[in-house]
Parts: structure tokens; sequence; C-alpha cells
């Protein structure tokens, strides 16, 4: 494969005219900055306490209208209570997956979900940050292409796109107006150049409802922008927060009650609880023997076979035995039916 192949693919299938477009229009469209600084995206390190990036030079855009990444009142509600929509269309960016940060149990967790098209993404949590990433790698000469989404509990979104801000270096700054993928949120746009590899970075800052934040930032090149870029603000586009105190489908609370009686039962060896939440000829497998009491639960991951009306969903419980350092972590996989309105437990097992 040469390079024109390679780049070809790492844009995401676009027109092969994108990869010979003049360098000239780029100039045009972008404003020339000085080289990157160092090799990553101070804010970055000093906020989000994500892997290092790069330096660069950005492009900010006011905050548009409350819109779907924000929660709305429906009319026929009682005051203070709100619905979560999701979003139409949804499942044309890719499938429902409902991501939660601890057992719903704890009154800190804060959740959320994100449509990911699965059969070009995987979507995995490391330490809190979970990241969407191309199933086919791109060349290793190529920049970190991917969408990272981290929460920041007790941080207003003003005060981290603020501080994200001044952490950055840069010269000279452009005002440009480039609409952002998720109305109701702030926005903040760095450009690392205007080569072809350039790295850019997008990232859009949400209130989770509790007085925190989520960061999503989309990375790419400049030439990936028409392909991996727009693939990902389609992603970031679907995003909702999601909170069990108010109004959701009556299928997703469901399906949370059930996982979370199920999953500790599984763990502890004692199903004679939930017995109500097995179907028929149920193949419910886990360690055989109580690990409950040793267990750490990192995160549960919840994939719906459709994003209105659901009859099968695939549950990961990411944890792990116990808190030694250097202890791998293990995952719980179930496949839940929905029988009658009911969640009932097909099958489950351990998955290293």
């Amino acid at each position: 494969m040469n390079k024109q192949e390679r780049l070809f693919l790492a844009i995401g299938g676009a027109d092969p005219e994108l990869v010979a477009r003049s360098e000239q229009r780029r100039r045009n469209h972008w404003l020339r900055y000085a080289p990157a600084i160092a090799a990553c995206l101070l804010m970055v390190l000093t906020v989000f306490q994500i892997k290092p990036l790069w330096a660069a030079t950005p492009d900010i855009v006011s905050p548009g209208t409350p819109g779907p990444g924000v929660w709305n009142p429906p009319e026929d509600e009682e005051p203070g209570r709100q619905e979560l929509i999701l979003p139409e269309g949804g499942g044309e960016i890719g499938t429902l997956r409902l991501l939660s940060w601890a057992p719903q149990s704890q009154d800190e967790a804060v959740d959320f979900l994100i449509y990911v098209n699965e059969e070009q993404f995987a979507i995995c949590e490391e330490d809190g940050l979970y990241s969407i990433r191309s199933i086919s790698p791109l060349p290793e000469d190529f920049p970190v292409c991917g969408l990272d989404i981290r929460h920041l509990p007790g941080t207003a979104p003003q005060e981290a796109r603020e501080e994200a801000e001044a952490a950055l270096e840069y010269s000279d700054m452009t005002h440009e107006e480039l609409s952002a993928a998720l109305p109701g949120s702030l926005y903040l746009r760095s450009g690392g150049g205007t080569d072809w590899d350039s790295e850019q970075a997008e990232l859009w800052f949400v209130e989770d409802g509790q007085g925190g934040t989520f960061v999503l930032m989309a990375r790419y090149f400049l030439e990936a922008e028409e392909g991996l870029g727009q693939r990902f603000r389609d992603m970031v586009s679907s995003f909702r927060v999601v909170s069990l105190n108010e109004t959701v489908p009556e299928w997703m609370r469901s399906l949370y009650e059930t996982t979370e009686r199920l999953f500790p039962a599984l763990l502890s060896g004692d199903l004679s609880g939930v017995s109500d939440l097995l179907a028929e000829d149920a193949d419910a497998d886990a360690y055989g023997e109580n690990v409950w009491e040793n267990i750490s639960i990192a995160s549960v991951d919840y994939a719906p076979d459709d994003d209105r009306d659901p009859h099968s969903a695939i549950v990961s419980v990411k944890h792990r035995l116990n808190l030694e350092e250097g202890e791998s972590f293990s995952y719980l996989t179930m496949e839940l039916v929905r029988q009658d309105g009911q969640w009932r437990l097909s099958w489950s097992g351990i998955e290293k």
C-alpha cells in the first residue's frame, strides 16, 4: 500500500480527490501557525490528565443555544423534572452505548450514552477515560486519531474551558465561526498547522447536571477532517448525560435495575435471590465461587440491539478481583433478553 492509499484509508473513505487537494486552498482556509511546541497539548496534561498530545493554537467558538447535549424539561412534566430525549436518527450514526462510571447505587455515579459506529470503531475504558478508536489501526507514522471522553467532577464547563484555554501557549488566535456538533456545550478548537498531517483537536465541555463536566476531545490530522473528523462529530452529536433520577425510557430504567441485581448475584455465586430474572434455560456462569467481597467495579457498558424498543442487550462489567497493583481487569459479560417488558439473563461468562 503506497502513501496515498494509506492516506485514503485514514481519512475514512473520503473522495480520493481530497488527497490531491491543493495546499494553497489549505492556506486560504487555515491560519499559518507557528510549528507545534513540544509534543503535547499542555491543556490536556494540566486539566484533563489524559496522555500527552500536542501544543497548538486554538480557534474558539462561542457556545450555541441549548440543544441535544443538555436536558430540556418537557412541558407536561412537573417543575424540576427533565426528560432524556434520544437523538432522532441516532441509529444511523451507530450502535447505542450506555456507559456507567460506577454501580448505580453509588451517589457519585454519572452516566452517559453515545452512539458508536461499531463497524469502524471500538470503545474501551481505562482509569475513567473512555476512548473510541478505529478498528483498522492507522500506520505508525500517522498522528493519533480518536475520540476521548473524560468526566471532571466538581468542575463547571466554563471553568474547564477557561483553564484549558489559559494552559495553551499561542501567538495568534482566530474567532472564525465553526459550528459546534453539540449545541448547548462549550467548544474549543486547536489546530497544529497547515500541513496535511498536522494534528487537530476539537473539544466539547458538557454540564453533567451535578456541578461537573464531561470533556469530549476529538483528535485527527488535517487531511482527515472530512473523513474521520466528521465521523467523530457525528458521534459527539449523539452524546447525552444519563440520570436515573430523571425521566428516561422505561426499557432503560428496567435494564439498569435488572443489571444491578444480576451482576452482584453472579459474582457472589448465589442466584437464589434473582431467579425471577433468569430466562428459561439460562446459562448463568461466572467464577463459580463468591468473589464479591474482594472485587472492584471499574465500569458497566450496556449495548442494546435497538435504541427505541430493544429486544436484547449485551452488558459488560469491567472489574478487578483485588486491589493489588498490577492485577489485570476481567469482564463479566451478560446477554439479557427482554420478554413482556422484563429483562432476563440469557447467558453470562467471564472474559479476560
